[in-house]
This record gives C-alpha cells, sequence and structure tokens, in this order.
C-alpha cells in the first residue's frame, strides 16, 4: 500500500527542464537530419551503371609504346546536365606492366596513372578537357564530343621500347576511375550512398608482346 501511495511531489520533480547539454544534442542531431533529408534528391543525379573497360592495346610507333583505350562511361541524362551546369567531371586511368616470370613474381616495368578532367566554361560556352598530368587543354562545342573524346584514349604514349626486352614475355593491366562533382568531406559523412559519385572499374589485362 505505501508503494501505491506515492509522494505527488516526488513525481513532479522529476519533470525537470532539459539540461543545456542535452538541448545542444537534441539540436545537431536534428540538424544531421534534416541535412540527410535535404542532400538526398543528389542520389538521382549521380553516376548510373557500370564503368568498363572494353578494350585496350599497346601500339608500337617511333620506340614509344602509345595507349589505345575504350571505356564505357556511366554517364547518364542527369549527369549531362550537371555537366552542362559546370559540374566537373574526372576520369583516371591507370596503368601496369609487368614482366612474367615462371618461378618468381612478376615484375613491374612500369606504372603510369594518367587523369583528365572534364568542365563546362560558361564564359566560352565550350567544354573544357584538360589533360591533367601535361596540362594540356581542349575546347570541344558540345556534350557529346566532350564524352566520346573521354571514351577513346588514342595514342597516348607511356612506355619507352627501351624497357621491353624482346625475348621475355610482358603483361599489361588497365583500370578506369570516374569522380563526378566535388562533394566536401563534411557532407560524404552524411552520404552514406557516395558510390553514386564515383566508380572504378575491374583491371583489363592482356599480354604484350615484343
Amino acid at each position: 500500500m505505501n508503494a501505491v501511495r506515492s509522494n505527488p511531489t516526488l513525481s513532479i520533480r522529476r519533470r525537470s527542464r532539459p539540461q543545456p547539454r542535452r538541448a545542444a544534442l537534441l539540436w545537431l542531431t536534428c540538424a544531421l537530419l534534416a541535412s540527410t533529408l535535404a542532400t538526398r534528391p543528389l542520389r538521382a543525379d549521380g553516376l548510373e551503371g557500370r564503368l568498363e573497360v572494353r578494350t585496350a592495346d599497346l601500339q608500337l610507333k617511333d620506340g614509344v609504346y602509345h595507349l589505345n583505350v575504350h571505356i564505357d562511361l556511366p554517364v547518364s541524362d542527369a549527369v549531362r546536365r550537371g555537366l552542362a551546369e559546370g559540374v566537373p567531371l574526372t576520369v583516371e586511368l591507370g596503368l601496369d606492366i609487368e614482366r612474367v616470370r615462371q618461378l618468381l613474381p612478376n615484375s613491374r616495368v612500369a606504372e603510369l596513372t594518367q587523369r583528365y578532367h572534364l568542365q563546362y566554361n560558361a564564359v566560352s560556352a565550350r567544354y573544357v578537357l584538360r589533360n591533367d598530368n601535361s596540362g594540356q587543354q581542349e575546347s570541344l562545342s558540345s556534350i557529346d564530343a566532350a564524352i566520346e573524346q573521354l571514351s577513346e584514349i588514342r595514342s597516348l604514349p607511356v612506355l619507352d621500347k627501351a624497357l621491353i626486352t624482346p625475348d621475355r614475355r610482358y603483361e599489361a593491366s588497365v583500370r578506369a576511375k570516374v569522380d563526378y562533382g566535388t562533394v566536401p568531406f563534411s557532407l560524404r559523412v552524411l552520404m552514406f550512398w557516395v558510390g553514386d559519385w564515383h566508380r572504378e572499374s575491374d583491371w583489363y589485362t592482356w599480354t604484350l608482346r615484343p
């Protein structure tokens, strides 16, 4: 019976005002939730599809091996609209050439990373494709021409013939990466679907015959 007859005054004292620390934590939680809900629609504007290296080869010209690569870029209509509004697109190629050995691990002969940056210039009303390695730029009139240029990498000098021994076997591998937009790290923490803004292909490997 004593447990039922509790003092009503004690129950009133338990209803104290939230402490400043709790209020701050509650405000931060609400802010994070609001930011997440606000940025969620960006998912529809991300990359769609699979990034894939379809073909690749090395051709010897004037004592230098040149790389040719055909890439399937995951560029949707939403990405095209974003590019037209100035959102940047970066494509990175990774090349690895190894000498094949029977009893020992393969020996790396060359390793190269090549980056291309595509962005619309509102002043000139043209798409600027920049080779980040050399600094060379190309101005293109349409987005289709820019995407085609990025999808077909031709005659990229990568390796001197002197580094290849004629009586040895070699393997070349190429991988592509693509990043769409510039997402700050603070926003990436909330965007657990950040994969929509980045793609990485599998390695494409073939035998190089000197």
